[in-house]
């Protein structure tokens, strides 16, 4: 299996990547679902959770979304294509990212973090870029990833180094999380729901530089064609130029460096772009070499149906029950872990007898309505 991957074949890649990249961004996003880190806030760490929020920054942290951003890229280019393939317009396109946006919308009610509303609202724009050339698309995604970098963290990292550090505690943890539901939804709605949607608006900018290289990669077919050479030269390379990186992340949480905030959280972003194509070669070569990584791909078949129930499952049971920020980072590590098991069973379970996951039935159906046939 050493030469280019068939499309069967080809789809179990990216689901695998797809179920990998789900794994990831949960261990990211469970300290805030559960409180130990507050979103808006910045926790001290001692003892095992100084240890865990390390690794998380060494080799979890921006890593995953970044595959995950690439992985819409490269998804929306095939369905581009193959919309224009049978000559027609990019109508079908837009009623999938409002189908997804109304998803988003939804989920940000309940939790701040979703992505999906982000991913919607800059996901508008990719058929604009469609019909450019390679160098042009290339173009535009490395001037916006290198852009928004030096607008966003190397400006406040530069700030921030001349003053000698900037420690900024963040926003006060709201008391409202554990009043119940009337007062945390009249809090979400009035503070922050607002601030996540202006957010996306400058969060984007990466996100959709990261799309136009998913653009480039699912049209050129580079995960499919590249030699098994290639990825692993790739792979290497990145690896060995996040060393430097990971000097900076372990500074901050062990050295005189914990004032200097954006410093790691550059060091973190940068670190994440090259770890994330480590991590895209490693599992590229290997599905190449034949592994299946079936839990990865029932997790990645049914990835928006984890990814929303990963809300329902952890946010609501603990608003329910008064209980945000009772748990620790590492205890929120082991929570995270036994429902990714749980997802991976019950995913390999449902696949037996559907081809899709429940919510990606309801994305299919809005997309082409309920005469189409799957």
């Amino acid at each position: 299996m050493n030469g280019p991957i068939q499309l069967n074949e080809r789809i179990v890649l990216y689901d695998i990547i797809r179920g990998f990249a789900l794994c990831g961004i949960f261990l990211v996003n469970i300290p805030s679902m559960l409180g130990s880190d507050w979103m808006f806030g910045r926790p001290d760490y001692y003892g095992s959770d100084l240890v865990v929020r390390t690794l998380f920054d060494l080799f979890i942290q921006t890593k995953f979304y970044t595959i995950f951003s690439l992985l819409f890229g490269i998804g929306f280019s095939i369905f581009l294509e193959r919309s224009y393939a049978r000559g027609e317009s990019a109508s079908r396109y837009v009623r999938r990212i409002v189908v997804l946006f109304l998803f988003g919308l939804a989920h940000l009610a309940i939790w701040s973090g979703d992505i999906l509303h982000t991913y919607a609202m800059w996901g508008l724009l990719l058929p604009l870029f469609y019909g450019l050339s390679n160098r042009a698309i290339l173009t535009w995604a490395w001037s916006l990833l290198i852009g928004s970098f030096f607008l966003f963290y190397v400006s406040s990292a530069l700030v921030e180094w001349t003053n000698g550090g900037n420690f900024y505690g963040g926003t006060p943890f709201p008391t409202a999380y554990n009043d119940g539901f009337g007062a945390w939804f009249d809090y979400r709605l009035n503070v922050e729901i607002f601030s996540a949607i202006s957010n996306s608006l400058l969060v984007g900018v990466e996100i959709f530089s990261l799309f136009l290289f998913g653009l480039y990669i699912g049209r050129e077919r580079k995960l499919l064609t590249w030699t098994i050479q290639g990825l692993t030269r790739t792979a290497i390379i990145c690896a060995i130029l996040a060393l430097p990186f990971f000097g900076i992340i372990l500074w901050h949480h062990y050295g005189d460096g914990y004032v200097y905030y954006w410093v790691n959280l550059s060091a973190v972003l940068v670190s994440g772009k090259l770890l994330a194509t480590t991590y895209v070669c490693l599992f590229t070569i290997a599905v190449r070499n034949g592994r299946t990584f079936r839990p990865l791909q029932a997790l990645g078949r049914m990835a928006l149906t984890n990814y929303l129930t990963h809300t329902l499952v952890v946010v609501i049971p603990v608003i329910a029950l008064g209980y945000y920020r009772h748990l620790s980072l590492t205890q929120g590590v082991f929570v995270s872990i036994t429902i990714l098991i749980a997802q991976a069973f019950f995913s390999m379970w449902w696949l037996k007898s559907h081809r899709y996951g429940p919510f990606e039935k309801l994305w299919r159906i809005g997309t082409y309505g309920l005469q189409q046939k799957s």
